[in-house]
C-alpha cells in the first residue's frame, strides 16, 4: 500500500499524488498509477481527481481524509455543487467518490461552461515562498486553479501559468510542482474589486455544500430585483440591472472573464439569470452579481442558506389570477396582418413580441385558434441532387484508391472514413449511404474489421522480423505490431500462433 502524504490545507489531490511521486523516487507515470490506484488506467483530473474511495484506503483510521471530505476539501467540487440541479450534483458525487470512470466535467457543466478553464497550471511566487517557508516544499493550491479567475486570492497578485499543459497529452501524469516548473516572472498587482472576487470564490471553496433546486435561484434573484428596485409590475427591467453591473465592472473586466455584457443580446446571461433558470451557471456569473449588488456586505454562506430555504417557485406566494378576456379588435387586426406577412414564429422575432403577449394574456383562446389555423404549410423537398451518377463517380474513386493501397500492408485501417477521406469525397457524402448503394456495397466488402486490421499488422511484423533474420517470438511480433495481449483479438492471437510455430518448425 502506498503511504500517501497527508494532503495540506487547500492542496489539490493532484498535487498530494504528484509529491508521493516525488517523495518516493517515481519517474514512471504508469507507475506511479500502480502503486496509488493499482490501475494503469486511471485519468489525472487537476480539477476532479475521482476513484476518492480507492485514494482514501491509503490513509485509514485518519478520520479527517474519508472519501466526502476529501473531495470537499482538495478539489473543486464545491464550486459546482451548489449552483447545479441536486439530481446531478448528487450522481457526479457518486461516480466522484466510487471506483469507477466519471464524467463529473460534464455533468457539473464546467465542459461546456462560458468561463473557462486555465490551459496551464497557475501559482503565485509569494505563496509558493511561503510554502517553503512553513512546509518545506511548494504543492498545487485549489485556489490557483479557479475557472476565469487568475488571481491570487491570498496576496491580489495576478497568478503566474507554468509549463505544466493541462490537456490530453500528458493525460496519466501527476507533475509536481517543483523548481524546475517555475518560472521567472514578476507579480502584477489586480485591482481590489477583482481581488475581492478571488477572496469571496476562496470562501465559496470552503462552504459546506447545500441542494439548492434551479427553480429556487430562479425564485432569488426575482426577490434580488425586487428588492433593488429594478421590478416593475411583476417584469424585471433587465436594463437596470445591466447597467448595474456594468458600472461596477466595466466592460473591460467583464470581457476578461469572458462575460461580456451586450444590452442589445436579449438573451445574454446576465438576463439568463434574472429570468426562470433553464441551465445552470458558473460560480463566477452569480458571484459577479452578489458582488456588484451587495459589495462589502456580502455574505456566501448566508445567501447559500436562504437561496435552499426558498420555495422552488417565486409565483408560490403570489395568489391564482385569471386575466379577464379582452377583445380588442385592432390588436386583433394588427396580429393577422403581420402573421400574413412574416408568419406567427416571424411576427415574433420582427418585434411584435409585446402585441403576442398581449394577446397572450387577454385573448389566449382566439389568438391559439388562430395561430394554428395559420401555420404555413411546410414546403416539398426538390430532390435537385442526381444521386446515381454521384454514386457512380464515387465508385469509380474508391475502386481506384482500393487498387492503389491493396497491396500497401503499411497503410492504416481502412474504415469508411479513412476510404471516403483518401478517394476525396466529401465527408458529409457518409450521411447520405442510403442515396448511394454502390458505394454502400464497396464499404460492406472493403472496410476492414479489427480482427482484419490486426492480422495486416502481425503480418506485416513478421514480414519486417524476417528480413531482419530474427526468430518470431511472439512478444517481438506484437510489440513491432503496436499491439498487447488485452488488445488483441482471439482470432488475431491464433494467427499469432500459428505464425510462431511455422518460423520455430
Amino acid at each position: 500500500m502506498a503511504c500517501l502524504p497527508v494532503p495540506y490545507p487547500d492542496e489539490l489531490l493532484y498535487s498530494v499524488i504528484a509529491r508521493y511521486g516525488v517523495h518516493s523516487g517515481i519517474t514512471s507515470p504508469k507507475q506511479l498509477l500502480d502503486d496509488v490506484f493499482q490501475n494503469r488506467k486511471i485519468i489525472a483530473s487537476v480539477a476532479f481527481q475521482g476513484h476518492l474511495s480507492q485514494i482514501s484506503i491509503h490513509y485509514q483510521g485518519n478520520a479527517d481524509l474519508t472519501p466526502c471530505k476529501l473531495l470537499q476539501a482538495h478539489t473543486l467540487f464545491p464550486l459546482y455543487s451548489s449552483f447545479v440541479h441536486p439530481d446531478i450534483t448528487e450522481h457526479a458525487k457518486h461516480e466522484l467518490l466510487s471506483d469507477c470512470r466519471h464524467s463529473a466535467e460534464v455533468q457539473l457543466g464546467k465542459a461546456a461552461s462560458k468561463v473557462k478553464s486555465p490551459y496551464y497550471l497557475r501559482y503565485c511566487p509569494l505563496c509558493v515562498g511561503a510554502q517553503v517557508k512553513q512546509y518545506g516544499e511548494a504543492f498545487w493550491a485549489r485556489r490557483w486553479q479557479l475557472p476565469g479567475l487568475s488571481v491570487c486570492a491570498e496576496h491580489g497578485m495576478y497568478l503566474i501559468g507554468s509549463p505544466v499543459l493541462i490537456s490530453e497529452v500528458h493525460r496519466h501524469q501527476f507533475i509536481a510542482l517543483s523548481p524546475h516548473v517555475l518560472l521567472h516572472s514578476s507579480p502584477r498587482l489586480t485591482t481590489k474589486k477583482v481581488a475581492m472576487l478571488a477572496a469571496y470564490a476562496q470562501q465559496l471553496l470552503n462552504l459546506p455544500e447545500q441542494r439548492i433546486h434551479s427553480l429556487q435561484w430562479s425564485c432569488f434573484y426575482y426577490q434580488l430585483a425586487k428588492q433593488l428596485g429594478f421590478v416593475r409590475r411583476k417584469r424585471v427591467e433587465h436594463n437596470l440591472i445591466a447597467n448595474l453591473v456594468l458600472g461596477y465592472w466595466g466592460a473591460h473586466t467583464l470581457a476578461s472573464f469572458s462575460l461580456s455584457i451586450s444590452k442589445v443580446d436579449e438573451n445574454n446571461w446576465l438576463r439568463c439569470l434574472f429570468r426562470k433558470h433553464r441551465k445552470s451557471f458558473s460560480y463566477l456569473q452569480h458571484l459577479i452579481v452578489w458582488q456588484a449588488c451587495y459589495e462589502q456586505q456580502l455574505d456566501l454562506a448566508e445567501i447559500l442558506f436562504e437561496v435552499s430555504q426558498l420555495p422552488q417557485s417565486h409565483y408560490d406566494d403570489v395568489p391564482a389570477h385569471i386575466e379577464p378576456v379582452i377583445v380588442d379588435q385592432v390588436r386583433r387586426t394588427e396580429w393577422q396582418h403581420v402573421v400574413a406577412k412574416f408568419g406567427v414564429k416571424g411576427a415574433r422575432n420582427q418585434g411584435f413580441a409585446g402585441l403576442y403577449i398581449w394577446l397572450y394574456r387577454h385573448d389566449k383562446q382566439w389568438l391559439m385558434q388562430f395561430n394554428q389555423d395559420s401555420v404555413r404549410p411546410s414546403i416539398v423537398k426538390i430532390n435537385k441532387v442526381d444521386w446515381p451518377c454521384r454514386d457512380k463517380k464515387y465508385v469509380k474513386q474508391l475502386i481506384s484508391l482500393i487498387n492503389e493501397v491493396e497491396t500497401q500492408l503499411d497503410s492504416d485501417r481502412h474504415t469508411v472514413t479513412w476510404l471516403v477521406t483518401h478517394a476525396s469525397i466529401p465527408l458529409s457524402q457518409i450521411k447520405h449511404l442510403e442515396k448511394l448503394p454502390l458505394c454502400k456495397l464497396f464499404f460492406e466488402k472493403y472496410c476492414e474489421s479489427i480482427e482484419e486490421y490486426q492480422c495486416r499488422r502481425i503480418a506485416l511484423a513478421c514480414i519486417d522480423s524476417l528480413k531482419k533474420y530474427e526468430q518470431l517470438k511472439a512478444w517481438r511480433i506484437e510489440r513491432i505490431a503496436g499491439l498487447s495481449k488485452e488488445r488483441t483479438r482471439p482470432i488475431v492471437s491464433q494467427l499469432l500462433g500459428y505464425a510462431v510455430k511455422y518460423e520455430a518448425s
